[in-house]
Protein backbone atom coordinates (compact mmCIF):
# COMPACT_ATOMS: atom_id res chain seq x y z
CA UNK A 1 0.00 0.00 0.00
CA UNK A 2 1.25 3.05 -0.60
CA UNK A 3 1.63 5.97 2.05
CA UNK A 4 -1.95 6.92 4.05
CA UNK A 5 -2.98 10.38 3.50
CA UNK A 6 -3.12 11.38 6.98
CA UNK A 7 -5.33 14.62 6.80
CA UNK A 8 -8.45 12.93 5.51
CA UNK A 9 -7.97 9.84 7.66
CA UNK A 10 -7.57 11.92 10.52
CA UNK A 11 -10.56 13.74 9.57
CA UNK A 12 -12.64 10.35 8.68
CA UNK A 13 -11.99 9.40 12.58
CA UNK A 14 -12.53 13.14 13.60
CA UNK A 15 -16.52 12.54 12.46
CA UNK A 16 -16.57 10.99 15.51
CA UNK A 17 -19.10 8.09 14.48
CA UNK A 18 -16.22 5.82 15.61
CA UNK A 19 -16.13 7.48 18.80
CA UNK A 20 -12.31 8.71 17.65
CA UNK A 21 -11.61 12.51 18.32
CA UNK A 22 -9.63 14.35 15.39
CA UNK A 23 -6.55 14.94 18.21
CA UNK A 24 -5.77 11.22 17.42
CA UNK A 25 -2.39 11.04 16.13
CA UNK A 26 -1.53 8.11 14.11
CA UNK A 27 1.66 6.61 14.99
CA UNK A 28 5.00 7.46 12.60
CA UNK A 29 5.55 3.73 11.87
CA UNK A 30 1.82 3.43 10.84
CA UNK A 31 2.13 6.96 8.78
CA UNK A 32 5.49 5.84 7.03
CA UNK A 33 4.48 2.49 6.08
CA UNK A 34 0.59 2.31 5.59
CA UNK A 35 -0.01 0.40 8.22
CA UNK A 36 -3.98 1.45 8.32
CA UNK A 37 -6.47 -1.45 8.46
CA UNK A 38 -9.94 -1.08 8.67
CA UNK A 39 -12.00 -4.44 9.84
CA UNK A 40 -15.51 -4.23 8.76
CA UNK A 41 -19.01 -5.83 9.66
CA UNK A 42 -17.83 -8.16 12.70
CA UNK A 43 -19.49 -9.27 15.27
CA UNK A 44 -16.63 -7.69 18.46
CA UNK A 45 -16.91 -9.46 21.77
CA UNK A 46 -13.94 -6.85 23.02
CA UNK A 47 -13.22 -8.70 26.55
CA UNK A 48 -14.57 -5.96 28.68
CA UNK A 49 -17.94 -6.09 30.45
CA UNK A 50 -20.35 -4.49 27.31
CA UNK A 51 -22.34 -7.32 25.25
CA UNK A 52 -21.21 -8.08 21.65
CA UNK A 53 -21.20 -5.61 18.92
CA UNK A 54 -22.59 -6.19 15.99
CA UNK A 55 -21.90 -4.62 12.24
CA UNK A 56 -18.84 -3.46 14.33
CA UNK A 57 -15.81 -1.31 12.76
CA UNK A 58 -12.18 -1.29 14.11
CA UNK A 59 -9.46 0.78 12.95
CA UNK A 60 -6.33 -0.45 13.41
CA UNK A 61 -3.06 2.00 13.25
CA UNK A 62 0.50 0.26 13.39
CA UNK A 63 0.13 -1.78 16.33
CA UNK A 64 -2.70 0.04 17.66
CA UNK A 65 -6.20 0.18 17.98
CA UNK A 66 -7.31 3.43 16.93
CA UNK A 67 -11.08 3.71 16.85
CA UNK A 68 -14.26 1.20 17.04
CA UNK A 69 -17.34 1.79 16.38
CA UNK A 70 -20.53 0.50 14.39
CA UNK A 71 -21.98 0.09 11.17
CA UNK A 72 -19.34 2.49 9.51
CA UNK A 73 -18.51 2.61 5.98
CA UNK A 74 -14.93 2.03 5.47
CA UNK A 75 -12.87 5.02 4.07
CA UNK A 76 -11.78 4.98 0.26
CA UNK A 77 -8.33 5.73 0.86
CA UNK A 78 -4.82 4.95 -0.20
CA UNK A 79 -3.13 3.15 1.94
CA UNK A 80 -5.96 2.01 4.09
CA UNK A 81 -6.36 -1.55 3.91
CA UNK A 82 -10.07 -2.69 4.28
CA UNK A 83 -11.43 -5.74 5.58
CA UNK A 84 -14.94 -6.98 5.37
CA UNK A 85 -15.75 -9.38 7.92
CA UNK A 86 -19.37 -10.05 7.65
CA UNK A 87 -20.65 -13.63 9.76
CA UNK A 88 -16.93 -13.02 11.75
CA UNK A 89 -16.46 -12.91 15.42
CA UNK A 90 -13.52 -10.99 16.98
CA UNK A 91 -11.87 -11.49 20.08
CA UNK A 92 -9.05 -9.87 21.70
CA UNK A 93 -5.75 -11.76 20.77
CA UNK A 94 -5.15 -14.37 23.55
CA UNK A 95 -2.72 -14.51 25.83
CA UNK A 96 -1.34 -17.98 27.76
CA UNK A 97 0.23 -16.58 30.77
CA UNK A 98 2.14 -20.34 31.66
CA UNK A 99 4.02 -21.25 28.95
CA UNK A 100 7.99 -22.54 28.20
CA UNK A 101 10.35 -23.46 25.26
CA UNK A 102 9.86 -19.90 23.64
CA UNK A 103 13.66 -19.88 22.61
CA UNK A 104 12.53 -22.69 20.71
CA UNK A 105 12.50 -19.60 18.07
CA UNK A 106 11.21 -21.23 14.99
CA UNK A 107 8.60 -23.73 16.57
CA UNK A 108 7.06 -22.61 19.32
CA UNK A 109 6.62 -18.72 18.96
CA UNK A 110 5.00 -19.42 16.12
CA UNK A 111 2.94 -21.77 16.96
CA UNK A 112 1.38 -19.47 19.64
CA UNK A 113 0.96 -17.12 17.22
CA UNK A 114 -0.91 -18.86 14.44
CA UNK A 115 -3.47 -20.63 17.59
CA UNK A 116 -4.33 -16.82 17.77
CA UNK A 117 -1.98 -16.46 21.21
CA UNK A 118 -0.24 -13.23 20.59
CA UNK A 119 1.24 -12.56 23.70
CA UNK A 120 3.02 -15.00 26.47
CA UNK A 121 4.47 -15.12 29.84
CA UNK A 122 7.59 -17.76 29.63
CA UNK A 123 7.94 -19.30 33.15
CA UNK A 124 11.43 -20.32 32.82
CA UNK A 125 13.44 -16.71 31.19
CA UNK A 126 17.17 -17.62 29.86
CA UNK A 127 19.54 -16.12 27.61
CA UNK A 128 17.95 -17.11 24.45
CA UNK A 129 14.51 -16.73 25.63
CA UNK A 130 15.34 -12.64 25.87
CA UNK A 131 17.59 -12.93 22.42
CA UNK A 132 14.00 -14.54 21.11
CA UNK A 133 11.92 -11.67 22.41
CA UNK A 134 14.18 -9.16 20.79
CA UNK A 135 14.26 -11.26 17.02
CA UNK A 136 10.67 -11.09 17.16
CA UNK A 137 10.11 -7.10 18.19
CA UNK A 138 12.86 -6.72 15.63
CA UNK A 139 10.33 -8.44 13.18
CA UNK A 140 13.01 -11.16 12.43
CA UNK A 141 11.00 -13.96 13.75
CA UNK A 142 7.27 -14.74 13.94
CA UNK A 143 6.37 -14.66 17.25
CA UNK A 144 3.71 -13.47 20.63
CA UNK A 145 4.74 -10.47 22.23
CA UNK A 146 6.62 -12.34 25.45
CA UNK A 147 6.66 -11.34 29.10
CA UNK A 148 9.58 -13.21 30.30
CA UNK A 149 9.85 -14.82 34.29
CA UNK A 150 13.93 -15.23 35.76
CA UNK A 151 15.16 -18.62 35.67
CA UNK A 152 13.40 -21.03 38.03
CA UNK A 153 14.35 -20.31 41.15
CA UNK A 154 14.39 -23.13 43.84
CA UNK A 155 15.79 -24.69 47.13
CA UNK A 156 19.16 -25.89 47.80
CA UNK A 157 18.15 -29.61 48.39
CA UNK A 158 15.57 -29.49 44.97
CA UNK A 159 15.96 -32.52 43.33
CA UNK A 160 15.00 -30.82 40.51
CA UNK A 161 18.32 -30.22 38.40
CA UNK A 162 17.30 -27.47 35.88
CA UNK A 163 16.25 -24.90 38.06
CA UNK A 164 18.66 -22.31 40.11
CA UNK A 165 19.27 -23.59 43.42
CA UNK A 166 19.67 -20.84 46.44
CA UNK A 167 20.27 -22.75 49.71
CA UNK A 168 20.86 -19.86 52.11
CA UNK A 169 18.59 -15.90 52.07
CA UNK A 170 21.33 -14.19 50.98
CA UNK A 171 21.72 -16.78 48.03
CA UNK A 172 18.25 -15.76 46.98
CA UNK A 173 18.97 -12.04 47.72
CA UNK A 174 21.27 -12.52 44.65
CA UNK A 175 19.01 -14.68 41.99
CA UNK A 176 17.19 -11.66 42.46
CA UNK A 177 19.20 -8.85 41.70
CA UNK A 178 20.22 -11.34 38.79
CA UNK A 179 16.73 -11.44 37.79
CA UNK A 180 16.66 -7.58 37.72
CA UNK A 181 19.92 -6.96 35.68
CA UNK A 182 19.01 -9.71 33.01
CA UNK A 183 16.00 -7.53 32.54
CA UNK A 184 13.23 -10.09 33.42
CA UNK A 185 9.55 -9.20 33.87
CA UNK A 186 9.11 -11.32 37.18
CA UNK A 187 10.74 -13.76 39.52
CA UNK A 188 9.63 -17.53 39.15
CA UNK A 189 9.21 -19.73 42.38
CA UNK A 190 9.17 -23.57 43.13
CA UNK A 191 8.43 -26.29 44.81
CA UNK A 192 10.59 -27.21 46.93
CA UNK A 193 12.17 -24.27 49.01
CA UNK A 194 11.70 -23.80 52.62
CA UNK A 195 9.42 -21.24 53.78
CA UNK A 196 12.38 -18.78 54.81
CA UNK A 197 13.83 -19.06 51.26
CA UNK A 198 10.42 -18.11 50.06
CA UNK A 199 10.29 -15.22 52.59
CA UNK A 200 13.60 -13.91 51.00
CA UNK A 201 13.03 -13.80 47.66
CA UNK A 202 9.78 -11.97 48.66
CA UNK A 203 11.49 -9.53 50.50
CA UNK A 204 14.27 -8.92 47.85
CA UNK A 205 11.53 -9.12 45.03
CA UNK A 206 9.81 -5.74 46.87
CA UNK A 207 12.88 -4.16 47.28
CA UNK A 208 13.61 -3.74 43.15
CA UNK A 209 10.20 -3.16 42.12
CA UNK A 210 9.83 -7.10 40.66
CA UNK A 211 6.36 -8.72 40.62
CA UNK A 212 7.14 -12.67 42.03
CA UNK A 213 5.21 -16.02 41.17
CA UNK A 214 4.63 -19.75 40.40
CA UNK A 215 4.29 -22.62 42.31
CA UNK A 216 3.48 -22.60 46.06
CA UNK A 217 6.23 -24.37 48.07
CA UNK A 218 5.25 -27.49 49.61
CA UNK A 219 5.44 -26.55 53.04
CA UNK A 220 3.55 -23.16 52.77
CA UNK A 221 -0.72 -22.90 52.02
CA UNK A 222 -1.72 -21.19 49.75
CA UNK A 223 -3.18 -18.39 52.29
CA UNK A 224 0.57 -17.61 53.16
CA UNK A 225 2.04 -17.34 49.60
CA UNK A 226 -0.81 -15.05 49.26
CA UNK A 227 0.03 -12.92 52.48
CA UNK A 228 3.89 -12.66 51.46
CA UNK A 229 3.17 -10.55 48.22
CA UNK A 230 3.10 -13.36 45.46
CA UNK A 231 1.53 -12.07 42.47
CA UNK A 232 0.63 -15.23 40.75
CA UNK A 233 -0.14 -18.59 41.57
CA UNK A 234 0.35 -21.48 39.17
CA UNK A 235 -1.30 -24.43 39.15
CA UNK A 236 -3.52 -26.41 41.47
CA UNK A 237 -0.96 -27.44 43.93
CA UNK A 238 -2.26 -27.60 47.64
CA UNK A 239 -5.53 -26.15 47.08
CA UNK A 240 -7.04 -29.10 48.16
CA UNK A 241 -5.24 -29.11 51.97
CA UNK A 242 -5.43 -24.98 51.96
CA UNK A 243 -9.06 -25.60 51.70
CA UNK A 244 -9.60 -28.63 53.59
CA UNK A 245 -11.01 -28.44 57.11
CA UNK A 246 -7.92 -30.65 58.21
CA UNK A 247 -5.66 -27.92 56.66
CA UNK A 248 -3.77 -27.62 60.19
CA UNK A 249 -3.85 -31.19 60.40
CA UNK A 250 -2.24 -31.49 56.85
CA UNK A 251 0.36 -28.71 57.07
CA UNK A 252 1.57 -30.11 60.24
CA UNK A 253 2.22 -33.28 58.40
CA UNK A 254 4.20 -31.13 55.71
CA UNK A 255 6.60 -29.86 58.60
CA UNK A 256 7.07 -33.14 60.27
CA UNK A 257 8.95 -34.61 56.86
CA UNK A 258 12.62 -34.97 56.69
CA UNK A 259 15.05 -32.67 55.62
CA UNK A 260 14.89 -34.17 51.63
CA UNK A 261 12.70 -33.31 49.02
CA UNK A 262 12.17 -36.65 47.84
CA UNK A 263 9.61 -37.48 49.17
CA UNK A 264 7.24 -33.93 49.11
CA UNK A 265 5.53 -33.86 46.18
CA UNK A 266 4.08 -37.40 46.64
CA UNK A 267 3.12 -36.56 50.26
CA UNK A 268 1.89 -33.11 49.08
CA UNK A 269 0.04 -35.15 46.04
CA UNK A 270 -1.47 -37.70 48.32
CA UNK A 271 -2.95 -34.79 51.02
CA UNK A 272 -4.67 -32.91 48.19
CA UNK A 273 -6.09 -36.22 46.96
CA UNK A 274 -7.26 -37.04 50.52
CA UNK A 275 -8.26 -33.58 51.43
CA UNK A 276 -10.84 -33.37 48.72
CA UNK A 277 -13.22 -35.55 51.49
CA UNK A 278 -12.78 -32.69 53.92
CA UNK A 279 -12.96 -29.47 51.39
CA UNK A 280 -14.68 -26.40 52.89
CA UNK A 281 -17.05 -24.28 50.75
CA UNK A 282 -16.69 -21.40 53.21
CA UNK A 283 -12.72 -21.81 53.26
CA UNK A 284 -13.00 -21.56 49.47
CA UNK A 285 -14.89 -18.35 49.63
CA UNK A 286 -12.26 -16.88 51.99
CA UNK A 287 -9.55 -17.63 50.17
CA UNK A 288 -10.73 -16.22 46.79
CA UNK A 289 -11.32 -12.91 49.22
CA UNK A 290 -7.62 -13.28 49.96
CA UNK A 291 -6.90 -13.15 46.27
CA UNK A 292 -8.82 -10.53 45.73
CA UNK A 293 -7.71 -8.22 48.94
CA UNK A 294 -4.03 -8.83 47.40
CA UNK A 295 -4.66 -8.32 44.11
CA UNK A 296 -2.83 -11.73 43.26
CA UNK A 297 -3.99 -14.09 40.28
CA UNK A 298 -4.63 -17.49 40.45
CA UNK A 299 -3.25 -19.34 36.64
CA UNK A 300 -5.00 -23.19 37.23
CA UNK A 301 -2.96 -24.45 34.10
CA UNK A 302 -6.12 -27.27 33.56
CA UNK A 303 -4.90 -27.72 29.95
CA UNK A 304 -1.41 -29.64 31.93
CA UNK A 305 -3.41 -31.12 34.74
CA UNK A 306 -5.85 -32.67 32.08
CA UNK A 307 -2.93 -34.36 30.81
CA UNK A 308 -1.44 -35.20 33.63
CA UNK A 309 -4.79 -36.77 34.87
CA UNK A 310 -4.23 -39.53 31.86
CA UNK A 311 -2.05 -42.50 32.35
CA UNK A 312 1.44 -41.09 31.15
CA UNK A 313 2.23 -43.92 29.07
CA UNK A 314 -0.76 -43.43 26.92
CA UNK A 315 -0.23 -40.18 25.63
CA UNK A 316 1.88 -41.42 23.15
CA UNK A 317 -0.54 -43.54 21.88
CA UNK A 318 -2.81 -41.08 21.32
CA UNK A 319 -3.28 -40.15 17.42
CA UNK A 320 -4.34 -36.83 17.56
CA UNK A 321 -1.19 -35.77 20.10
CA UNK A 322 0.96 -37.78 18.29
CA UNK A 323 -0.01 -36.08 15.12
CA UNK A 324 0.64 -32.83 16.40
CA UNK A 325 4.45 -34.07 17.83
CA UNK A 326 5.17 -35.36 14.38
CA UNK A 327 3.64 -32.20 12.57
CA UNK A 328 5.44 -29.12 14.92
CA UNK A 329 7.95 -30.73 17.44
CA UNK A 330 11.34 -30.58 17.20
CA UNK A 331 12.76 -34.14 17.37
CA UNK A 332 14.38 -33.60 21.13
CA UNK A 333 11.32 -32.54 22.34
CA UNK A 334 9.58 -35.93 20.87
CA UNK A 335 12.11 -37.82 22.28
CA UNK A 336 11.98 -36.21 25.55
CA UNK A 337 8.06 -36.35 25.91
CA UNK A 338 8.19 -39.85 24.26
CA UNK A 339 10.87 -40.97 27.14
CA UNK A 340 8.96 -39.14 30.48
CA UNK A 341 5.91 -40.63 29.30
CA UNK A 342 6.75 -44.14 28.58
CA UNK A 343 9.08 -44.23 31.52
CA UNK A 344 5.56 -44.52 33.59
CA UNK A 345 4.24 -47.93 34.69
CA UNK A 346 0.60 -49.03 33.40
CA UNK A 347 -1.74 -47.57 35.90
CA UNK A 348 -4.14 -49.99 37.80
CA UNK A 349 -7.72 -49.31 36.96
CA UNK A 350 -8.31 -48.21 40.60
CA UNK A 351 -5.64 -45.34 39.73
CA UNK A 352 -7.14 -44.07 36.58
CA UNK A 353 -10.01 -44.07 38.77
CA UNK A 354 -8.83 -42.01 41.31
CA UNK A 355 -7.02 -39.67 38.84
CA UNK A 356 -10.05 -38.59 37.06
CA UNK A 357 -12.07 -38.14 40.01
CA UNK A 358 -9.41 -35.58 41.65
CA UNK A 359 -9.71 -33.33 38.19
CA UNK A 360 -12.95 -33.14 38.50
CA UNK A 361 -12.51 -32.35 42.19
CA UNK A 362 -9.87 -29.53 40.87
CA UNK A 363 -12.41 -28.63 37.78
CA UNK A 364 -14.78 -27.76 41.00
CA UNK A 365 -12.93 -25.62 42.89
CA UNK A 366 -11.48 -23.46 39.83
CA UNK A 367 -15.10 -23.39 39.52
CA UNK A 368 -15.81 -22.42 43.14
CA UNK A 369 -13.31 -19.92 43.45
CA UNK A 370 -14.40 -18.09 40.48
CA UNK A 371 -17.27 -17.50 41.64
CA UNK A 372 -16.53 -16.51 44.54
CA UNK A 373 -14.56 -13.88 42.41
CA UNK A 374 -10.64 -15.18 42.89
CA UNK A 375 -8.96 -13.46 39.72
CA UNK A 376 -8.39 -16.06 37.37
CA UNK A 377 -5.32 -15.96 34.28
CA UNK A 378 -5.49 -18.40 31.58
CA UNK A 379 -2.14 -20.39 31.11
CA UNK A 380 -1.67 -23.87 29.94
CA UNK A 381 2.02 -25.22 31.34
CA UNK A 382 2.70 -25.22 27.31
CA UNK A 383 5.92 -27.31 26.72
CA UNK A 384 5.45 -29.96 29.15
CA UNK A 385 4.38 -33.41 28.25
CA UNK A 386 1.76 -33.40 25.15
CA UNK A 387 0.57 -29.71 26.39
CA UNK A 388 1.20 -28.04 22.42
CA UNK A 389 1.69 -24.04 22.33
CA UNK A 390 -1.12 -22.41 20.91
CA UNK A 391 -3.44 -25.45 20.62
CA UNK A 392 -3.69 -26.01 25.08
CA UNK A 393 -4.74 -22.15 25.78
CA UNK A 394 -7.60 -23.33 23.56
CA UNK A 395 -7.84 -26.50 25.45
CA UNK A 396 -7.96 -24.48 28.52
CA UNK A 397 -10.91 -22.81 27.39
CA UNK A 398 -12.34 -25.39 26.99
CA UNK A 399 -11.90 -26.31 30.55
CA UNK A 400 -12.41 -23.35 32.14
CA UNK A 401 -16.29 -23.75 30.76
CA UNK A 402 -16.46 -27.29 32.38
CA UNK A 403 -15.39 -25.94 35.76
CA UNK A 404 -18.58 -23.62 35.47
CA UNK A 405 -17.23 -20.54 34.02
CA UNK A 406 -19.36 -18.81 31.37
CA UNK A 407 -17.81 -19.08 27.70
CA UNK A 408 -17.92 -14.94 28.44
CA UNK A 409 -15.95 -15.33 31.47
CA UNK A 410 -13.53 -17.63 29.95
CA UNK A 411 -12.67 -15.36 27.29
CA UNK A 412 -12.32 -12.59 29.67
CA UNK A 413 -9.81 -14.78 31.68
CA UNK A 414 -7.82 -15.79 28.49
CA UNK A 415 -7.22 -11.93 27.69
CA UNK A 416 -8.12 -9.22 29.36
CA UNK A 417 -7.58 -10.82 33.13
CA UNK A 418 -4.77 -12.58 31.57
CA UNK A 419 -2.94 -9.15 30.69
CA UNK A 420 -3.62 -7.65 33.83
CA UNK A 421 -1.93 -10.78 35.80
CA UNK A 422 1.40 -10.42 33.35
CA UNK A 423 1.16 -6.40 33.90
CA UNK A 424 0.44 -5.48 30.17
CA UNK A 425 -2.43 -3.00 30.74
CA UNK A 426 -2.27 -1.96 27.04
CA UNK A 427 -3.41 -5.51 25.80
CA UNK A 428 -6.34 -7.87 26.23
CA UNK A 429 -9.21 -6.07 25.03
CA UNK A 430 -10.83 -4.31 21.63
CA UNK A 431 -10.76 -0.78 22.62
CA UNK A 432 -9.22 2.32 21.74
CA UNK A 433 -5.87 2.54 22.40
CA UNK A 434 -5.24 -1.01 23.02
CA UNK A 435 -2.76 -3.25 21.18
CA UNK A 436 -3.43 -4.11 18.15
CA UNK A 437 -3.62 -7.79 18.85
CA UNK A 438 -6.69 -9.61 17.78
CA UNK A 439 -8.52 -13.27 16.63
CA UNK A 440 -11.06 -13.72 14.29
CA UNK A 441 -13.35 -16.14 14.02
CA UNK A 442 -15.52 -17.85 11.84
CA UNK A 443 -18.08 -18.95 14.81
CA UNK A 444 -19.38 -17.05 18.00
CA UNK A 445 -17.06 -18.48 20.84
CA UNK A 446 -20.04 -17.55 23.26
CA UNK A 447 -22.44 -20.00 21.54
CA UNK A 448 -19.85 -22.71 22.12
CA UNK A 449 -16.53 -22.16 23.36
CA UNK A 450 -15.08 -24.80 21.27
CA UNK A 451 -15.61 -21.70 17.96
CA UNK A 452 -12.37 -20.06 19.78
CA UNK A 453 -10.49 -22.92 17.62
CA UNK A 454 -11.89 -21.98 14.52
CA UNK A 455 -9.76 -19.19 13.67
CA UNK A 456 -10.50 -17.15 9.85
CA UNK A 457 -7.39 -14.42 11.05
CA UNK A 458 -4.94 -13.86 13.43
CA UNK A 459 -3.69 -9.83 14.11
CA UNK A 460 -0.87 -9.35 15.35
CA UNK A 461 0.69 -6.08 16.17
CA UNK A 462 -1.44 -4.71 13.34
CA UNK A 463 -0.34 -7.04 10.88
CA UNK A 464 -3.38 -9.55 9.56
CA UNK A 465 -2.60 -12.62 8.80
CA UNK A 466 -5.30 -14.18 7.02
CA UNK A 467 -5.73 -17.64 5.99
CA UNK A 468 -3.45 -18.16 3.12
CA UNK A 469 -0.62 -16.25 5.93
CA UNK A 470 -1.44 -18.89 8.68
CA UNK A 471 -1.43 -21.72 6.29
CA UNK A 472 2.15 -20.19 5.61
CA UNK A 473 3.40 -20.31 8.82
CA UNK A 474 1.79 -23.94 10.02
CA UNK A 475 4.14 -24.90 6.93
CA UNK A 476 7.25 -22.82 7.85
CA UNK A 477 6.70 -24.42 11.51
CA UNK A 478 6.75 -27.87 9.80
CA UNK A 479 9.96 -27.15 7.97
CA UNK A 480 11.32 -26.08 11.03
CA UNK A 481 10.49 -28.72 13.21
CA UNK A 482 12.26 -31.15 11.23
CA UNK A 483 15.18 -29.09 11.29
CA UNK A 484 15.68 -27.42 14.96
CA UNK A 485 17.37 -30.75 17.27
CA UNK A 486 18.49 -29.07 20.29
CA UNK A 487 16.29 -28.30 22.52
CA UNK A 488 16.68 -27.23 26.89
CA UNK A 489 16.66 -29.87 29.18
CA UNK A 490 12.75 -31.09 29.88
CA UNK A 491 10.68 -28.88 32.15
CA UNK A 492 9.45 -30.84 35.31
CA UNK A 493 5.97 -29.75 36.40
CA UNK A 494 5.48 -32.08 39.39
CA UNK A 495 1.80 -32.43 38.09
CA UNK A 496 2.05 -35.81 38.36
CA UNK A 497 2.01 -37.79 42.01
CA UNK A 498 4.22 -40.63 43.00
Amino acid sequence: MGDVDRRAFLAWLGTGVLGATASLALPGKAEAAGEITVLTHATLIDGTDAPPLRDATIVLAGDRIAAVGRGVPAPALAGVRVVDLSGKFVIPGLWDTHTHYTELARTFPPMHLVNGVTSVRDMDGRPETHDVRRRIERGELTGPRLVIASEILDGGNSFVDVHRLVATPDEAAVAVRDAKCVGADLVKVYSFMSPAIHAAIAAESRRHGLRYGGHVPIQLPVQDVLARGQHSVEHMFAFHASTSAKKDEYYARLAQLPDTTYDWPSALGRIDREAVATHSAALTRELAGRFRAHRAWHVPTLAVLARTSSPPADLPKDPVLQGLADRYLPRSVRQEWLDYASAWPVWPPDRIAQEAAYFEAVLALVGELAAAGAPLAAGTDSGFLYTFPGFATHDELALLVRAGLSPKRAVQVATRDAARCAGRASSGTVTVGADADLVVLDADPLAAITNSRRIHAVVSRGSYLGPAERQRIFADIERAAQEETTAPALRSSCCLPG
